[in-house]
């Protein structure tokens, strides 16, 4: 027999074409009230986590700080000035060789300029532009460097343990 997702055309027998459509599979199948409640269920629902990450995120106390990791350790921090804007270059060493990169600063927020490419050949870091608040990071995959932003004060409560 024939599966129901393949069909010829004149008989059952010669040439199989796959079907492509899904009204020729399901025919003209109507929505039901469930149907579309359901949808419209999960559609809401993938917009949560997002937005859960955003209502949850308790605002910065004191004053803001740009925090540079490479390798999960922190090699370098500065206060996040809202007044003036300038450049900050800061040294970094990636497989035995010293780099330096460079930091935009402006209105509150935050650039990393393109690092060299000979260790990051794409600039996606570069195009993920400003950032400003604590939930945001810029990444620079390849050599493993996150810049982010956060309080200066410690926090009372260790999220981590």
């Amino acid at each position: 027999m024939i599966p129901t997702f393949f069909h010829k055309s004149g008989t059952r027998e010669g040439n199989l074409t796959m079907i492509s459509t899904f009204k020729e599979i399901y025919g003209s199948y109507p929505l039901k009230k469930w149907d579309i409640a359901l949808l419209f269920f999960f559609v809401l629902l993938s917009f949560m986590p997002p937005l859960y990450f955003h209502l949850t995120q308790s605002p910065a106390e004191g004053d803001k700080v740009i925090i540079v990791e490479k390798d999960g350790k922190e090699i370098f921090r500065h206060p996040l000035d809202e007044s003036m804007a300038h450049e900050i270059k800061f040294p970094f060493i990636h497989n035995g060789e010293s780099y330096e990169g460079n930091l935009e600063l402006k209105d509150g927020a935050v650039k990393l300029h393109r690092l060299p490419e000979e260790i990051v050949p794409l600039s996606i870091h570069e195009d993920m532009g400003w950032i400003s608040e604590s939930y945001e990071v810029i990444v620079a995959l390849p050599v493993k460097m996150v810049v982010r932003i956060s309080s200066s004060e410690v926090d009372e409560v260790d999220i981590t343990t």
